[in-house]
């Protein structure tokens, strides 16, 4: 039994301790981490109250009562780590408290130190419990304004803990075979129950450490999605200081990107490329496209009328120059953003054709992203039915018999059928955005 015991309370140990370590090693990741330094602290407690049980197993009475006093500081530590979790409440404990617990302390270490082991086992399960109860009425606060999981089902373990330790005193108090000399030499049925409520503690510390994981995670992807918005935000206005596109073009392309993949995915069309995040992503960087034009001089930018054909090849490289700003912005690959790549490959190929004859690189087929290629008769359409210094608004019947008629050469002939499915939509949001 002492092997068994001693193997138990070392593990438990181990276990406590990294957990420890593995919440001090991120400690600066999170937000107010000095306000839940009751964290850390507990499982500090803890682990050492385990480490003083494995040395109590070979019969010494201070590491015993050691263990016990570490372990309800870790109890208390837990009760104050949740009253922390609580909205507008101060974070300052009473000195009272300090007080309070420095007189029970002495009471404890007073009783245990004197006690037999009975006496001892009721004087500890007495002070857990009453620890315990403060703990639920924490978190009963705490669950009226955070809804996580995690809270709740850490009330089911602490309801259990104080279950465990009832049924203890029970099982101590009237069962045969359970009267003790020695907290380790109890029969079968005392050690599976103080094993249990050992591992219930366990178990609290982990569902506590996956709380702050998942809100260490939820505020990494609330940064990343406001680096993201903020970075996309100052490339769309840098694009649009160069472009001479309005702000309505911007409206309509992103609707009919957003449309065509989704109808494409609706097809069973693409669907591996055409995921939830994918298409945000996709309608996110369509605004990009054309991003390169800060490159190209205003005398051929501006121009009030056709580009002639030396004009025309400098007009082209947008697409390349767009790649190539893009590419900068999202130099650095570990954090690399996802709406980034997608707009490398929208502005860069956007202007490619199904058939090879685009440019800047005479891609192909499916070797075109499929972003750009979604992008490429959006593009199309929305220059089609504008009016520009250099021609007339097409009608939309019209627009449309163009893209049909480029089917299988400049368009992929899957984004065609689902844009010819989608004809009135593009109608709709042509007219409803329509440049004054």
């Amino acid at each position: 039994m002492d092997l068994v015991n001693q193997t138990f309370y070392f593990s438990t140990f181990i276990i406590l301790m990294g957990l420890m370590l593995g919440f001090v090693s991120q400690r600066d990741e999170y937000k107010e981490t000095e306000k839940i330094w009751y964290w850390p602290a507990s499982l500090s407690f803890l682990a050492l109250s385990s480490l003083s049980f494995f040395i109590a197993s070979w019969g010494s009475l201070f590491f015993l009562v050691l263990s016990n006093f570490l372990l309800i500081g870790g109890m208390l530590c837990l009760a104050l780590l949740f009253r922390s979790w609580r909205n507008n409440i101060s974070q300052q404990i009473s000195p009272y408290v300090w007080v309070g617990f420095s007189i029970l302390s002495i009471a404890f270490l007073f009783l245990f130190g004197f006690g037999d082991a009975v006496s001892r086992v009721y004087i500890v399960s007495a002070f857990i419990t009453g620890f315990s109860i403060w703990q639920l009425w924490e978190l009963r606060s705490v669950v009226q304004h955070n809804s996580a999981k995690q809270i709740q089902i850490l009330i089911g373990i602490i309801v259990l803990q104080i279950v465990l330790r009832v049924v203890r005193l029970v099982v101590l108090y009237d069962w045969p075979g359970e009267q003790i000399e020695y907290l380790f030499h109890e029969g079968a049925i005392g050690f599976s129950i103080r094993v249990l409520s050992s591992l219930c503690v366990i178990l609290s510390c982990m569902v506590i450490t996956h709380y702050y994981l998942d809100a260490l995670w939820k505020l990494h992807r609330s940064s990343s999605r406001a680096i993201e918005s903020g970075l996309l935000h100052s490339l769309n206005a840098l694009s649009m200081v160069r472009d001479n596109e309005t702000g309505d073009h911007i409206l309509r392309t992103q609707a009919y990107v957003q449309r065509l993949a989704e109808r494409l995915k609706s097809m069973g069309i693409y669907e591996d490329q055409l995921t939830p995040s994918d298409i945000e992503h996709m309608v996110n960087a369509a605004p990009l496209h054309d991003i390169g034009k800060v490159g190209i001089p205003d005398n051929i930018l501006k121009k009030n009328g056709s580009l002639n054909p030396e004009e025309w090849e400098v007009m082209k490289t947008h697409a390349a120059l767009g790649e190539r700003v893009l590419k900068a912005a999202n130099a650095d690959s570990d954090k690399s953003l996802k709406v980034l790549e997608m707009a490398i490959d929208i502005a860069g190929g956007h202007h490619e054709k199904w058939d090879g004859s685009g440019y800047p690189r005479g891609l192909a087929g499916e070797s075109i992203p499929l972003a750009a290629r979604i992008m490429c008769l959006a593009d199309m359409y929305d220059a089609l039915v504008s009016e520009r210094v250099y021609k007339e608004k097409w009608t939309h019947e019209a627009a449309c018999e163009e893209i049909a008629r480029h089917k299988g050469k400049i368009f992929d002939p899957a984004v065609v059928e689902a844009f010819i499915l989608e004809k009135p939509f593009f109608h709709r949001i042509a007219q409803q955005y329509a440049e004054g």
